[in-house]
Formats: structure tokens, C-alpha cells, sequence
């Protein structure tokens, strides 16, 4: 009664324009009298039920009050209360307007009709994995500071993800430490949340993602080989560049792909294109271990370089054996003495620049390297096949 009391006081503001609504329920009355009687019949199947109530808000984005009718709260209200289980209880939806953006609160009790009993087991991450469904399902601004990400993966069903490290790598000890002192983000984290919050719309088109990318200033270099198959990609963001394995699964090629209409043939040409607009801006890619061109002339005087001081590289310098070095060992539970996993894959942020590269990125005898997103697991069984 005293969550209750809390939305029906909204009723009674002195601003009227900041009064609450009732938006729906299954109670036969407002009256306060009636409704206990009715909780107290339900009740009576569940004495030993203690914390009976469940009381929650959803909060929306100011951006999209516009679009929040008082139907639309509802349709979203109805899924996140059968979503968390309450199918067959009392249960009151209200909408406030007392606050900067929009929200609604949601009431019901968890006792059902049958006498059955809605868990209350975990029911703070059941909640929050159940929201970023939501935000697919109902085209809402995704929150991104969150433990679980929602994916649609084909147009009728949408699954959630916990976004761990293997997920979207976590920040790195020196990127947390700059964070603190400067209380900016890297350039890693930036690029991380701009690819989510593209890949957290409905399913795309690929031309739509290459463009929504290059309007957030990311460019791609997809790794596209002359039949037009796709065996990779990799990110550029100002003097930042990584795989998409180094930003972390949800970002490698094979698993964005799951996420776009995508038709090799049909997009051919835009990726073929979007390649041309990155070399175009980050220089045009050379042969591995060259910088010249056969009679020794810079073959790129004329493309901006970026410095190559500030110039980040997620990968190490390129050699022949270098795809066994690039190698995540941590997915193989390699441990070190310590007791901590480790792998061979290196992550560097602002200021931790590869020693080798001075001057000029080219002059220091490196093109741009892209590896497959192939499963190493699998690549290691095919050598091992092939005697090596």
C-alpha cells in the first residue's frame, strides 16, 4: 500500500501538468478500500509470502518523448511485465510526468490468480537483460553502460548477450588509469560504443552501416579478398586502428555480418568503395614489409600520413610466423604463474606506441595488416593437418 500511496499521490500535484495518469489496470476500483480487499482475496492463497509487491520504473530518453504515446508506454509496459512473469496478476500502470525525461511506473502483486508465485531470483538482472531486449523490440535509445547487450539475430527474434570481456574486451589498466586522470574515454572505448550503438538498431542494411560508421568518423577496412568474400575487418578512428578481434568479439567480421543484410554480391561494390574512402584518409596500403614503390619513390607523397608518435596499433609488427603471435591464448585458458590468464594479443591506448614505428609508418617498413576472423582453433587444427 505504501508503493501504492507513492504513484496515487502523483494523482494530486498542484502543477497539473505534472499529475500522474493511470494508464491501465486489472483492479475492479481506485478505491483504496476495494483494493485491499482484492489484494487480501489473492493473499489469502499465499500467507506465507512475505514481499508480495513488485514496484519498478522504466525511464526513457527525454529525445524520444515525442514518440512515447500513452499506447506505446502501454505496448512496452505489457512485455516487460509477461516478460518478467506476471501473466496472470493484479497489476497497475501508471504514468509520471514530475520528472526530466519520460518514465512510467509499474505495480503487481506477485501472488497470481491460481496462487502461483512470481520469483523474485535475480530478478535485478532478469530486469536489466529484459530492457535491452526491450530496446530492439521497440526502436528505444539503447542504454550502453550496461551488463547485457541485445542482438537481433534474424527480423522475428532478438537474444541477450552478458557483454564480458571475450564480449567487448574490458579497458585495459593503463586505458582506466588514463580515464581517471584526463576523465575521458580512449579511443578503444569510443570506437567500442559507437559500433554498439549502430549495431543495437534493428537489422541494416550494410551500405546503412558503412555510412552511420563514417558519419561517427569510424572508417572500415574490410579484408575483402577478388571473389568478394570478407575474411576481416578493421577499425580507424582519428590515430587509432584495431582488428575487430582486438575490440573484442561482438566486433569481429563473422559476428557483424549475423547482424546486417548482408549479400556478398550485392555489396560488393559499397565495401569495395568504403575501402577506397579509408586508404583514401589513412594512406594508400602497400606490400607487406614496403613502403615504395619498384624504382624506390615513395609511392604516397601525396596522401596526409597520420603521425606516426600518436599512431595506436593494435597489432604486433608483421612477420610470416606473426598468425600464431596474433593468437589469443586467454580463449585457451592459458595461465601464467601468478595465476592470472594471459594472451599473446597485444592492446596498447594512447601513448603506448609500437617502439618499431618512427617517422613515418610506412618508412618503418609496414603496410597495413588485416588477418582473417577465422576461429584460431581451427586454423591450428588445418596446421597441424598440414604438418606444420
Amino acid at each position: 500500500m505504501g508503493a501504492l500511496g507513492y504513484n496515487l499521490r502523483k494523482f494530486n500535484l498542484k502543477d497539473i501538468s505534472q499529475r500522474a495518469e493511470l494508464l491501465e489496470t486489472n483492479f475492479a476500483s481506485m478505491d483504496l478500500g476495494l483494493i485491499k480487499m482484492e489484494i487480501n482475496l489473492v493473499r489469502r492463497m499465499r500467507p506465507a509470502v512475505g514481499n508480495y509487491v513488485y514496484h519498478t520504473s522504466l525511464n526513457f530518453s527525454q529525445e524520444e518523448n515525442e514518440k512515447l504515446s500513452n499506447d506505446k508506454l502501454l505496448a512496452i509496459a505489457s512485455d516487460y511485465l509477461q516478460g518478467m512473469g506476471f501473466t496472470n496478476n493484479q497489476y497497475m500502470i501508471f504514468r509520471h510526468y514530475d520528472a526530466g525525461h519520460p518514465h512510467i511506473h509499474l505495480l503487481a502483486n506477485r501472488i497470481k490468480f491460481d496462487g502461483g508465485i512470481v520469483s523474485d531470483s535475480k530478478n535485478f538482472d532478469h530486469s536489466e537483460a529484459l530492457s535491452r531486449k526491450l530496446e530492439r523490440l521497440h526502436d528505444l535509445k539503447p542504454v550502453m553502460q550496461s551488463k547485457y547487450i541485445a542482438i537481433q539475430t534474424s527480423p522475428n527474434n532478438i537474444k541477450v548477450f552478458p557483454t564480458k570481456s571475450t564480449f567487448r574486451r574490458s579497458p585495459k589498466k593503463g586505458e582506466i588509469e588514463m580515464v581517471v586522470r584526463t576523465g575521458e574515454a580512449s579511443h578503444k572505448m569510443l570506437v567500442q560504443e559507437k559500433l554498439l550503438l549502430i549495431l543495437n538498431q534493428p537489422k541494416r542494411s550494410m551500405q546503412d552501416f558503412i555510412q552511420q560508421c563514417e558519419a561517427e568518423d569510424v572508417h572500415l577496412l574490410f579484408n575483402q579478398a577478388t571473389t568478394g568474400h570478407i575474411s576481416g575487418i578493421t577499425f580507424f578512428y582519428k590515430d587509432f586502428k584495431a582488428k575487430g578481434q582486438a575490440l573484442g568479439s561482438r566486433f569481429k567480421w563473422i559476428e557483424i555480418v549475423k547482424q546486417l543484410d548482408y549479400e556478398q554480391d550485392r555489396d560488393r561494390q559499397s565495401i569495395s568503395e568504403a575501402n577506397g574512402r579509408t586508404k583514401a584518409k589513412y594512406g594508400e596500403l602497400t606490400p607487406v614489409g614496403t613502403g615504395n614503390t619498384a624504382d624506390g619513390r615513395r609511392n604516397d607523397l601525396t596522401t596526409p600520413v597520420p603521425d606516426a608518435e600518436k599512431l595506436v596499433d593494435l597489432g604486433q609488427p608483421y612477420h610470416t610466423d606473426n598468425e600464431d603471435a596474433e593468437r589469443d591464448t586467454t580463449a585457451d585458458g592459458e595461465v601464467e604463474s601468478n595465476g592470472s590468464k594471459t594472451g599473446n594479443l597485444p592492446e596498447t591506448t594512447s601513448g603506448n606506441v609500437d617502439n618499431n614505428l618512427t617517422g613515418d609508418w610506412r618508412d618503418a617498413g609496414y603496410g597495413i595488416q588485416i588477418s582473417d576472423d577465422e576461429d584460431d582453433a581451427l586454423k591450428r587444427r588445418k596446421r597441424r593437418g598440414n604438418g606444420r
